[in-house]
């Protein structure tokens, strides 16, 4: 199906009073008498007033989208019912809008009411807090950010286009979602993905047939790596944002190896940025798109500050849940190696004397019954001395 062009829509918006089916609606209008609105790759989204004096934003659709009534319906039934309190509610006009249009016919055209969220876009947030080397608020926009990751994967959901433009923070400094177009519910399972998101955020082999609840982990992890990485460096902001990123591009993922920004990375003090470095590069690795440490780590982004982790039990704890790669604290020397003589045998490595194996078995015997909780609290507290 052919739809309208911006310029249809603005015609239509100029005179809406006799354009809507069911919506009053007045647009606001620039310097020069036409309406304003915000342009997308599938829409064009106007602000108006309802008759109630209520700001509005219209989204009106120059692109045609696969099953649209029945996504936005979902969509829309999912926000009301969730109580989310990071997503908009919403509500899908079919035939709404009478259009003459340039290039598709002349008729009723559906849109989307909801309410206008004012605020500025986490990049946008970010841009200033990284100017004003603001740390702390930095530090704080990462905890939020983890938090609203972890309501999206406990609800068993996805945006599908999770990046620095389509999250807004408003006055009250709560984080609110943006653009559904792309959102995966179970009831919309089967149905072919309609976008694959910005390429700065997403995992280079994701296609059409990904539409599922892990169509976000890669987008979680990037943008969550980044604003802990921008805690320790807010000049990486300044090196690698180009507007359409925050510091991290598609040729990174497609390189990670070769990359100069994962280097960077990857010799930071703070061990969860270290860490979740290591993760997305074998992520870029993968031919999937899933992440399946993806709620270990954003259960601990919840809960950091802007102080560089380098060991401790908080460290270690998250090691053992999350199966991490092998990052090893800074400020932890190598253990000397003993040069083998004639009348010694060289000495191998034990696995077994690895506090976080040690931890592991001990957490495995415990959830097994084999030991106490008093026993598993006094042996952990004994490996935790030598660490």
């Amino acid at each position: 199906m052919t739809f309208p062009v911006l310029a249809d829509y603005k015609a239509a918006l100029s005179n809406a009073k006799a354009r809507f089916a069911t919506l009053q609606v007045t647009p606001f209008k620039d310097a020069r008498g036409h309406p304003q609105f915000l342009a997308g790759n599938f829409a064009g989204v106007f602000r108006v007033t309802d008759s109630e004096g209520s700001l509005l934003a219209i989204k009106c659709f120059i692109r045609d989208l696969p099953d649209l009534e029945r996504r936005y319906q979902a969509i829309a039934g999912f926000v009301a019912a969730s109580g989310s309190p990071y997503m908009v509610p919403l509500r899908f006009h079919r035939d709404e809008l009478y259009v003459t249009s340039s290039i598709a016919k002349h008729g009723d055209y559906p849109v989307i009411s909801m309410p206008w969220i004012a605020g500025r876009t986490i990049g946008a947030l970010v841009q200033t807090l990284c100017d004003s080397d603001k740390r702390g608020g930095i530090a704080g926009l990462s905890r939020a950010w983890a938090r609203l990751c972890l309501d999206l994967l406990n609800r068993g959901v996805a945006h599908g286009d999770l990046k620095h433009d389509n999250i807004l923070i408003g006055p009250d400094g709560r984080l609110k979602l943006i653009d559904y177009d792309s959102m995966y519910l179970p009831e919309l399972s089967g149905l072919p993905c309609t976008l694959l998101g910005s390429i700065n955020f997403q995992h280079p082999e994701r296609n059409e047939t990904h539409f599922d609840a892990t169509l976000d982990h890669f987008s979680m992890l990037v943008m969550q790596l980044s604003l802990r990485a921008l805690v320790f460096d807010p000049g990486l902001l300044k090196h690698c944002h180009s507007g359409e990123n925050l510091i991290f591009t598609r040729s990174d993922f497609l390189n990670p190896q070769g990359s100069e920004l994962f280097q960077r990375l990857s010799a930071f003090d703070d061990l969860y940025v270290r860490d979740w470095t290591a993760r997305l590069a074998l992520a870029c690795e993968s031919n999937s798109i899933r992440i399946p440490s993806i709620k270990a780590i954003l259960s601990a982004a919840a809960g950091l500050d802007m102080s560089p982790v380098t060991g401790g039990l908080r460290w270690l704890l998250y090691r053992v849940s999350s199966g991490a790669p092998n990052i090893i604290p800074n400020a932890r020397p190598k253990p000397a190696v003993p040069i083998p003589s004639d009348r010694s045998k060289p000495v191998v490595a034990n696995r077994d004397d690895d506090p976080i194996n040690r931890l592991r078995k001990l957490k495995a015997a415990l959830d097994e019954g084999l030991i106490s909780q008093a026993d598993y609290d006094g042996q952990k507290a004994k490996i935790m001395e030598n660490f």
